[in-house]
């Protein structure tokens, strides 16, 4: 009897153990979809009642974590992220030494620790967040040793390459120190092949083009996912997120009107966490049609902003909301809580600081103008030129921004000559003076002569714009130069 009982025993024993799995089933898709909604509490009860029927289903414990980074990078205070630090702890305990067999378990392994990564960078916690980074970095690639098949592993392997080529300043010794070899143009085909072997997989396939999407954020090259977005199917490009992140390239690409066509089909469809990001948004596209109705977004995203990141960035705006409408008191006063609060962590929050701490105070029509034709408002550009040139006064800066100014309307409309005389100009006013305006017309003059095929004028350009950055300054223009430069 015992004979027969041992055995079956041990069968059974055997057959518990290779259950733990990663299934990606069908209520982790759903769950995938909900979260691009950002419906992340229905997706948080879908994944817990997968997590009671299958608690071996780690791909479901993964997915949960992913469901709170969604939140967490939206608005976050530092009792929030604490939270995330410690249940990361107790679902890596759950899964850990669990079916390692699966290429999906360094994988999630990976992205998790990568998100981790994140959270502790933007939260002080440097050292700490770049080697658990590093080790994200490290099983990413263990496990495309392990399963060079397996798709999967594109996802990180290609965000990599994009993401550690633009590590901001204060990491970028990670780099050399922890020796990283990346590859840009490597990483965002990477990207595009991963979208494409999930493109017919419920779920999947939002996730895999919102990595394509954020790698070119970072990139700053938002251009290069505008046509992507619009392929998208349906069912992808009408979640809350993809809808969100359309809105958001149309106006980093120079498209205002599209970006606020755009951003008004969320208006009926907005969760707590989704509402705040969609004020972030739509007070900024709002202050470049000088609309009066951004005042009323940027206080609401302020209002509702627990986390520290982007404070400085809207606090700024609302500052040239009220320069614009003639408050000078107001501009002041926000210009010193841009100085004195918030962090300066990310791109935008130190362009912001930068602009707050200008020595002298913006003229009015100029940064109309300049809010005009960021927005491809190109009438509205002309009338305040004309305004500014009837009476302005005798400020150094006002002179080098306006001949900047003049050149980038010339180069949109397609007067090469009279842009490259004004981009000259302004180099000639703004080299020797400590503002950004000469750095940003030479890395101008170097596209220009780039798009004329003169690649030696180009790359003296580059290098020009280069020579006059200075750190303060915003930080687009060193890296677009070098790149520039590099790409010749």
């Amino acid at each position: 009897m015992s004979k027969v009982i041992i055995p079956l025993l041990l069968l059974l024993f055997l057959s518990h153990e290779s259950s733990a799995t990663y299934d990606v089933n069908e209520n982790c898709r759903k769950a995938w979809m909900l979260a691009m909604d950002l419906k992340t509490d229905q997706a948080k009860k879908l994944l817990a009642d997968e997590i009671r029927a299958n608690p071996e289903n780690y791909y479901a414990w993964y997915l949960d974590q992913t469901c709170d980074v969604f939140r967490l990078m939206i608005n976050s205070s530092e009792e929030e992220y604490n939270a995330f630090i410690r249940n990361f702890e107790k679902r890596r305990m759950i899964m850990d030494g669990k079916d390692e067999d699966s290429p999906y378990y360094l994988a999630c392994l990976a992205e998790m620790e990568i998100q981790v990564a994140v959270f502790s960078v933007m939260h002080g916690a440097q050292w700490s967040g770049m080697t658990k980074g590093y080790a994200a970095y490290k099983n990413v690639y263990r496990n495309i040793e392990r399963f060079p098949n397996f798709q999967p592993n594109r996802k990180l392997d290609g965000f990599f390459n994009v993401a550690i080529a633009n590590l901001p300043p204060f990491v970028k010794w990670a780099i050399s120190f922890f020796g990283v070899n990346v590859n840009m143009d490597y990483g965002f085909r990477t990207l595009n092949q991963y979208y494409l072997s999930q493109r017919n997989t419920e779920g999947l396939n939002a996730e895999a083009a919102l990595y394509m999407i954020l790698a070119a954020k970072i990139n700053k090259t938002p251009e290069r996912v505008y046509e992507f977005t619009k392929s998208l199917d349906k069912d992808v490009a009408n979640t809350f997120i993809h809808t969100y992140f359309r809105a958001n390239i149309a106006y980093r690409t120079g498209r205002n009107e599209e970006a606020l066509a755009t951003l008004r089909q969320l208006q009926d469809d907005r969760s707590q966490i989704g509402d705040v990001i969609y004020s972030y948004l739509m007070g900024k596209v709002l202050l470049r049609k000088l609309d009066p109705g951004a005042e009323r977004y940027l206080k609401s995203y302020l209002s509702h902003l627990a986390k520290k990141e982007y404070l400085k960035e809207i606090n700024y705006n609302l500052a040239l909301y009220y320069i614009i409408n003639g408050n000078l008191q107001k501009y002041r006063i926000l210009c010193d809580v841009v100085r004195k609060q918030g962090m300066d962590l990310n791109e935008r929050d130190r362009e912001a600081l930068y602009d707050a701490s200008l020595d002298y105070t913006p003229d009015l029509h100029l940064v109309k103008a300049r809010l005009s034709i960021d927005g491809g408002y190109l009438d509205a550009f002309r009338k305040e030129i004309n305004a500014f040139e009837a009476g302005h006064g005798k400020e150094i800066a006002y002179e080098i921004e306006y001949h900047f100014l003049k050149g980038r309307y010339e180069a949109l409309v397609k007067n090469t000559n009279l842009a490259v005389s004004e981009f000259k100009k302004t180099i000639e006013l703004g080299e020797d003076e400590d503002y950004y305006f000469a750095c940003e017309a030479a890395l101008r003059l170097g596209k220009i002569y780039q798009e004329l095929g003169q690649k030696s004028l180009a790359g003296d350009w580059y290098k020009k714009s280069i020579k006059l950055y200075k750190s303060d300054y915003y930080e687009y223009l060193e890296d677009k130069a070098s790149k520039a430069l590099n790409s010749l």
